[in-house]
């Protein structure tokens, strides 16, 4: 395989104003792959799928054609594994080389739901079985529930840890309104981990489909951007902002450096980071602003850093234009919304219905400008319940948390 990525930078708006303060800069750094010819490297994949009473019916049903497409996907290079839960954890199919497609498939077609959810035991007995095989490729566990778990939330999230320690990737999907979303997204805050909200269970198995092709066609491991700025800049945040919306954690290395994971990369994944600078006074004139790496390890030459690279310089005059680049524009839109929208949440477990309504009604408003106009009228409907004194649905709650990113999986 022969693969690289290489960055370009844009500013939201070409110039700087001269003045005596501080001033916010928005740069939208654009990472595109380039991938001369790849063949799907060797996966270890363990499902780990709960299989309580409440997955029944049309959720189970889909769910095990799931499973049997992961299963038709792989090749004999590659390793899989079933592991199933409800009040207690079960091997269906301990993780092994795929050569009996067949089998495992028509095993997979003999589950049956029943019982309650207690989704560590499950993370615990898929984490054993992942570490079994020697796969030289990518590890994963993807989990799947449509419940909450109850009095083991914190082994879940140490689990999920421990998985990430040990350089195992974990997807947690979640399907229908009565998972917990903030137990899911604590456990996949890692750089090689996600969380996804999955509104039907029609759609259970286009997102197993898509979650396992975008693992299959991984080119970069430990993929991290540097940005070196003046000594006296501040980054106050950075985004992901394509193709979903999430926050990086963002670390000071001091004299002007810092530095955000971001993870695995596949081929194709074309991603847009958007950094929120803040630039010390500046006088007439050009500037440096920053410039802007992105280190990676490819994945067919592990121990062999790569290195992408791009500046950016920007002209400081007396009246500088407020244009702001339309799509530049769209963007802070969905970032805005997107806080917004977590800032609500918080005011709701607070107590503080007030503030709450505003920012929903606030983050309604830049999805309506972003032209994200149903997802914006399903923050309004949510705002409006609060301002009746009610309560926000649960369904609601989760469409804007997972719409927001561009998480929800029609829109993936």
């Amino acid at each position: 395989m022969n693969a690289s990525i290489t960055l370009t930078v844009k500013p939201a708006r070409p110039e700087l104003q001269v003045c005596n303060e501080p001033q916010l800069v928005y740069l939208f750094v654009r990472a595109q792959t380039h991938v001369a010819a790849q063949r799907a490297i060797p996966l270890n994949v363990c499902l780990v799928l709960d299989r309580s009473s409440s997955m029944r019916g049309e959720r189970l049903f889909y769910l095990k054609e799931a499973a049997r497409q992961v299963v038709s996907q792989m090749d004999d290079r590659s390793s899989f594994g079933l592991v199933v839960f409800n009040d207690r954890a079960e091997v269906i199919i301990p993780a092994q080389a795929i050569c009996e497609h067949d089998t495992m498939r028509q095993t997979i077609s003999s589950l049956e739901a029943s019982g309650g959810t207690e989704m560590a035991q499950g993370l615990a007995v898929g984490l054993q079985e992942i570490e079994r095989p020697k796969i030289s490729g990518i590890s994963r566990l993807i989990l799947l529930t449509d419940g909450r778990t109850y009095g083991d939330e914190h082994a879940c999230i140490e689990l999920a840890r421990r998985a990430q320690r040990r350089g195992i990737g974990l997807t947690a999907l979640g399907v229908g309104t009565d998972w917990n979303e903030d137990l899911l997204e604590t456990m996949t805050a890692d750089p090689n981990s996600r969380t996804q909200y999955i509104a039907s269970p029609r759609e259970i198995v286009s997102v197993f489909e898509a979650e396992l092709a975008r693992l299959q066609s991984t080119i970069a491991q430990n993929v991290e951007l540097t940005v070196t700025t003046h000594p006296e800049a501040q980054i106050r945040s950075m985004y992901r902002v394509q193709p979903f919306i999430a926050p990086l954690h963002v670390q000071e290395v001091g004299n002007g450096g810092w530095r955000a994971p971001v993870g695995e990369w596949a081929a194709g994944d074309d991603q847009t980071f958007m950094l929120e600078l803040v630039v010390p006074p500046v006088t007439a004139g050009t500037h440096p602003i920053a410039r802007i790496d992105l280190r990676y390890d490819l994945i067919n030459n592990p121990g062999n850093h790569s290195l992408a690279t791009t500046r950016l310089q920007l002209p400081a005059v007396a009246h500088a234009s407020s244009a702001v680049d339309h799509a530049a524009r769209r963007a802070l839109e969905r970032v805005f919304a997107f806080r917004l929208q977590q800032q609500a949440w918080q005011a709701v477990t607070a107590g503080k219905l007030d503030d709450a309504t505003k920012r929903l009604q606030t983050a309604g408003t830049h999805l309506f400008n972003a032209g994200e106009v149903a997802l914006a009228e399903t923050v309004h409907a949510e705002a409006t319940r609060l301002l009746q004194g009610s309560s926000t649905s649960a369904d609601g709650r989760k469409r804007i948390k997972y719409g927001t990113r561009g998480l929800i999986a029609k829109l993936v």
